[in-house]
């Protein structure tokens, strides 16, 4: 129970940071020979308790390496979800592990933290990212993109058995393109050491910071924006709007706009849908609203206006504030990414596959319930 009660302590001090944790992203584990205790699926790190977490099986988990799955993605990704719900425990029943729980699983460490910081980002989504993490962390893993889920485990096997057969020990850090970083050590404050060593060699790096400092709007037409959106989104609605420095930036220009244009990660699908409206004035917004639920099948979460600033939407105000607060991080990641080479969103295919995987809509239903 004291390492259970480690984890917990651990997972609250992470995820109660918002420049480490935002929504439902990030993830924790414990394992032992027999058990990993996996953080469940949508659960908030920062206020997760024991009970929270999922006992599984590793010797059920083991196994899923040995089997052969079905070709076509969505048959595959429900048989694997069976299988490691069937890696629970007795008592288990009703909770859902992360999806990420193969990857902690192949790390040979006691304990496991995965976080996507928009620092550590601008790197993952950086031109520049591979190249930059050899050369800041030689002793790190360099993870491509690839689909989610059960591809992304069996690639992470496939580095971190290359890695063991290269250097004769046990990788600590991986980085995914994309995504974000594991750290992986068998003591908590040995996490918390190479946490902030990344953080720190990171931000040394780093040429330009973001910049949140509010500046002037047109109030009057901000909020005839709200009541619009309020509108067109339906009853309960919220609408959350932000004026800052980086925000007035990015919605000076299409072609500013541009690097924040597409998705960065899982967690800005999720949360922000596949793509967000760039328009120059608020003249023809219904008409760009109307035509993206079309083009698109669902009502967009972020509309970015010239001179206005960001309106994020949602089915209420937790639902908007939380697709404003997830945006914002996509431009802090464009403003670190600077650093690295520019922005480097997600690729079309990832985008499409990931917006429509079950695993993320579950993510996000019970993210905005919590």
């Amino acid at each position: 129970m004291e390492r259970l009660n480690e984890l917990v302590a651990m997972s609250h001090k992470y995820g109660s940071n918002p420049a480490l944790v935002l929504a439902g992203g990030g993830n924790t584990s414990y394992k032992n020979d027999e058990n990993i205790y996996i953080k469940g699926s949508g659960t908030a790190l920062a206020t997760i308790e024991v009970e929270g977490f999922v006992k599984m099986d590793r010797s059920k988990l083991a196994l899923l390496w040995q089997k052969e799955y079905s070709s076509d993605e969505k048959t595959r990704e429900a048989q694997v979800l069976a299988d490691m719900m069937e890696a629970k425990c007795a008592g288990e029943e009703a909770k859902r592990p992360s999806v990420e729980t193969l990857l902690h699983n192949l790390l040979a460490q006691r304990f496991v933290l995965h976080l996507h910081p928009a620092m550590v980002n601008g790197i993952t989504c950086g031109q520049e990212g591979e190249a930059v993490c050899a050369r800041l962390f030689p002793e790190a893993v360099w993870i491509e993109s690839t689909k989610p889920g059960y591809i992304l485990a069996l690639l992470c096997k496939k580095k971190i058995d290359a890695y063991k057969a290269a250097k004769g020990k046990e990788p600590q850090v991986l980085f995914l393109q994309n995504h974000g970083v594991f750290v992986a050590a068998d003591e908590v404050a040995d996490i918390d050491m190479l946490m902030e060593q990344i953080l720190n060699t990171i931000r040394a790096e780093v040429k330009r910071l973001p910049n949140r400092q509010e500046c002037a709007w047109n109030a009057v037409k901000a909020e005839a924006v709200k009541g619009k959106l309020a509108a067109m989104y339906g009853e309960g609605a919220g609408v959350k709007h932000i004026a800052n420095q980086d925000v007035m930036a990015v919605a000076a220009s299409k072609q500013a706009f541009e690097p924040v244009a597409h998705s960065f990660t899982p967690d800005h699908i999720v949360y922000c849908k596949t793509e967000p409206i760039y328009l120059e004035d608020d003249v023809k917004l219904e008409e760009a609203f109307t035509a993206y639920e079309k083009a698109h099948g669902f009502k967009a979460k972020v509309i970015v206006i010239k001179n206005l600033g960001l309106f994020a939407c949602g089915t209420s105000e937790k639902d908007a504030e939380t697709a404003a607060m997830v945006f914002e991080d996509a431009i802090d990641i464009a403003v670190y990414s600077e650093s690295f080479g520019g922005a480097l969103p997600l690729e079309e295919y990832l985008v499409e596959f990931i917006a429509n995987w079950e695993v993320e809509s579950y993510r996000a239903k019970v993210s905005s319930k919590a």
